[in-house]
């Protein structure tokens, strides 16, 4: 048994057509994935703008849109201050580079040559207003742009737009009612005002954002390797080569055989995968939030899984080697569709089938791989990637007795 363990092993490794789609595949489409959208995080980190601020008399006298400025630069604490010096909120991100000018004019002057994208001026009422050049706008609305510049505009045209309507509230209040100036709570109950939104995390670890590709890339590999465990068992088949033959009459039972070759098929599959999953993981930077050992864990079950599919794909009777091995390359592919793997409108379909018919996901092997590192990822509690594993340990269950029950029953007349 362990001879025809090594043999079948030797007969993987020599597989070159299965070592293409095992290894290079999903290394060569991952770093396509990683050329093609490597850079798609990055659109939503907050990037300092630089703009220019008039300087004038308006300004030094507006304290407030003086402070707010300062802090939005970092070159002050990371608060905005009223009128009294109670802080209005905490700015924990930079999102001003200043340029000083004089007056409107050399705010534009700069804004022609391109040194700043906008600038800010303050009006009679101490209030900020911003303009920005068309070409930054041009700029924010191309998706081949400035990355993230979009994002940072957004984020500073709304700290601008709170800044001002908390400071017309607050002027508005002391107008109609003087005494509030005087109260302490008055002051605080502004700065709790503005902080009304808070970033938060519902995960143990924030992803990349496009890490369902390499999910669902991971499942199709694995859905790939039945192709080994298929190739196994074909050889063991006496109507299907001459070695099919020699192996039924050999004195080793039928049945060690099968399962020194399906070992061996779970050993080359498990290594293969790894070896995609680091490559994801170290070279693509697609991290697993600290639970590495656990993803290793996910493919040998995975693998355990597609030996058995294969297993049976192989088991099926009057189908060549080459049908049985055209027909696993279709599955995988087809049930790929269904885990995202070809772009955005698989993923809507994936998700129309998780929302609506989740039955249809349960079933699918590939998108039960796929859950396998969502569960790692996206839960605190390991009992998500437990039921998934039961599930692929049931699946697996079943195509190995469906399999082991078709080759039971083969007979041949002569050999």
């Amino acid at each position: 048994m362990w001879t025809t363990f090594l043999v079948a092993l030797k007969a993987n490794l020599r597989n070159r057509q299965a070592l293409f789609w095992m290894i290079v595949f999903p290394i060569v489409l991952a770093t396509m994935f990683n050329g093609f959208f490597g850079g798609l995080s990055e659109g939503y980190e907050l990037r300092p703008i630089p703009m220019a601020v008039v300087e004038d008399s308006r300004w030094q006298q507006a304290d407030g849109a003086r402070t707010f400025v300062d802090a939005l630069s970092g070159e002050t604490a990371s608060s905005s201050e009223s009128l009294d010096g109670t802080a209005y909120a905490d700015i924990n991100q930079q999102l001003l580079t200043i340029t000083a000018a004089d007056t409107v004019r050399k705010a534009e002057q700069l804004l022609a040559d391109g040194t700043v994208r906008g600038y800010l001026a303050a009006d009679g009422n101490g209030r900020l207003a911003i303009t920005i050049s068309r070409e930054t706008v041009t700029a924010a609305n191309d998706t081949t742009g400035s990355v993230g510049l979009d994002i940072s505009l957004s984020a500073l045209r709304s700290a601008i737009d709170l800044y001002n309507r908390t400071d017309a509230v607050t002027r508005q209040t002391i107008a109609d009612n003087p005494q509030a100036a005087l109260s302490r709570n008055f002051w605080n109950s502004i700065g709790q005002s503005v902080d009304v939104t808070h970033e938060t995390t519902l995960t143990h670890f924030q992803p990349n954002a496009i890490a369902r590709y390499y999910y669902a890339l991971l499942a199709m590999s694995c859905m790939i390797a039945m192709g080994y465990s298929i190739s196994t068992v074909s050889t063991a088949q006496a109507n299907l080569s001459a070695l099919g033959i020699r192996r039924t009459v050999a004195p080793l039972s039928h049945a060690r055989q099968l399962i020194a070759g399906f070992l061996a098929c779970w050993l080359c599959a498990s290594v293969a995968l790894l070896i995609a999953l680091a490559y994801i993981r170290f070279i693509c930077d697609i991290s697993f939030g600290g639970r590495e050992p656990v993803t290793v864990v996910a493919v040998i079950i995975a693998a355990f899984m597609t030996s058995s599919a294969g297993t049976l794909l192989g088991a099926v009777p009057k189908l060549s080697y080459d049908t049985k091995y055209g027909l696993s390359s279709g599955i995988a592919c087809t049930l790929s569709l269904f885990t995202g793997l070809y772009g955005g409108f698989a993923m809507q379909i994936s998700d129309w089938i998780a929302r609506n018919a989740p039955i249809l996901g349960t079933i699918n092997p590939a998108q039960q791989v796929t859950n396998l590192f969502y569960d790692i990822l996206y839960y605190d509690s390991y009992q998500p990637f437990i039921t998934t594993c039961a599930i692929l340990l049931a699946m697996s269950a079943v195509f190995l007795l469906a399999g082991i029950a078709m080759l039971r029953r083969q007979r041949y007349e002569h050999l």
